[in-house]
């Protein structure tokens, strides 16, 4: 057996990503339920490219990560991790968002309907991780710079 240390990076990549992933479920079940208002109503670029998603799914999406965000910050004893978490998984939602809609974009442009067939039932593997597109350069600098000059500043 190899045993890995479970470091402070690690903890943060992993509630990254469940950021992420759960705001694309949230987003999911609440707009189904409850998504009347389309995206591309407010901005057209995202109707075009993603014409099922609804501001209300997004909203909810966003709810979930800003909730895993907060958890995920008092595990990792953020200074004021409330509001640092909520903003981080609401910014993280925002940035997945993005990431997927121009995978989206970059899709239709190039006349296919999914990437592959390594998961088909999802649209294939880019539509697993095209969330992380922009999301993973954000937590990068997060991680790095933000959160350390944040605890330089509080003295924590």
């Amino acid at each position: 057996f190899i045993h890995l240390p479970i470091t402070t990076g690690s903890i943060f990549i992993f509630w990254t990503w469940l950021c992420i992933a759960f705001s694309d479920v949230g987003a999911y079940f609440v707009g189904r339920k409850y998504g009347k208002t389309k995206l591309g109503a407010l901005f057209p670029a995202a109707g075009a490219t993603s014409p099922n998603k609804s501001v209300e799914g997004y909203l909810g999406g966003s709810a979930v990560s800003a909730g895993l965000g907060m958890i995920g910050a008092w595990v990792q004893k953020w200074p004021y991790w409330l509001i640092t978490g909520a903003v981080h998984g609401f910014l993280l939602a925002l940035l997945g968002l993005i990431g997927d809609l121009t995978a989206s974009m970059l899709k239709r442009d190039a006349g296919l309907k999914d990437f592959g067939n390594i998961i088909p039932e999802h649209g294939g593997i880019m539509d697993r991780v095209d969330s992380f597109v922009w999301s993973a350069p954000y937590s990068f600098l997060v991680c790095v710079y933000f959160i350390p000059a944040l605890r330089k500043l509080t003295g924590t």
